[in-house]
């Protein structure tokens, strides 16, 4: 059944590039944006507006990604997804793109997704977020965070490394994370830890004062740094 649905998929992914006029998708030196590589090639199962509503969904299981929720904001990082377009997802209908589209192009689309539905921007702004200030990173709340904190989330927050965790480490300047995660919250997640992540307890480790200051270092350094710019 999956195959069936995959070859569904590719044909009308196909067909949708050849209303497009696109005869040669791996012409040399062209590089489509990833707009229209969405339009052409993923909208068929993800929706117009990404959030899974097309007309082929109900007849995809799994159904297809909604890329418009938190969840997949948190869950889909942009190697993820790259691998996800390049080599497909087994036991689904997302088939492998790589003879379709060229690597530049894979990430373009999946930098798109990101932007437009997502509300992410691309790994470029991630990766050029600002360093927290030298008062911060000597606090406390700073010095702990560098010591238990950075090897998976970042010394920018931004996510040192997913590996093979499921769900990968929270990317702490990410809207969706921001919108979602409170001081409360946040501070429970590190004494008691979160069930099915890698994300150990530490209130044996540190003290309540402790772990109370690293929440609110995450939160001065990279969840509202600019609000924390403001108040010197």
């Amino acid at each position: 059944m999956i195959k069936q649905l995959s070859l569904l998929v590719f044909s009308l992914g196909l067909f949708n590039l050849a209303i497009a006029g696109q005869h040669d998708p791996r012409a040399p030196g062209v590089t489509r944006s990833g707009k229209t590589i969405f339009h052409n090639y993923c909208s068929v199962c993800h929706g117009d507006k990404g959030d899974g509503q097309s007309r082929a969904r109900n007849g995809l299981n799994p159904p297809p990604r909604n890329y418009t929720t938190p969840e997949s904001a948190i869950e889909l990082t942009r190697e993820r997804m790259i691998k996800s377009v390049t080599q497909g997802r087994p036991g689904t209908a997302m088939i492998p793109w790589v003879t379709e589209l060229s690597g530049e192009e894979i990430a373009g689309v999946v930098d798109y997704i990101r932007s437009t539905f997502m509300h992410l921007g691309n790994q470029a702004a991630a990766t050029t977020r600002a360093k927290p200030s030298a008062a911060l990173l000597a606090s406390t709340g700073g010095v702990l965070y560098m010591q238990a904190c950075a090897l998976c989330h970042g010394e920018l927050g931004t996510r040192q490394t997913t590996g093979n965790m499921n769900p990968p480490p929270r990317d702490f300047g990410s809207p969706a994370v921001i919108a979602e995660l409170n001081r409360k919250r946040m501070i429970a997640s590190i004494t008691n830890g979160r069930p099915n992540t890698a994300m150990r307890a530490y209130g044996e480790r540190f003290s309540p004062a402790e772990i109370e200051a690293m929440v609110d270092f995450i939160d001065a350094a990279y969840m509202h740094p600019a609000a924390t710019a403001a108040k010197k």
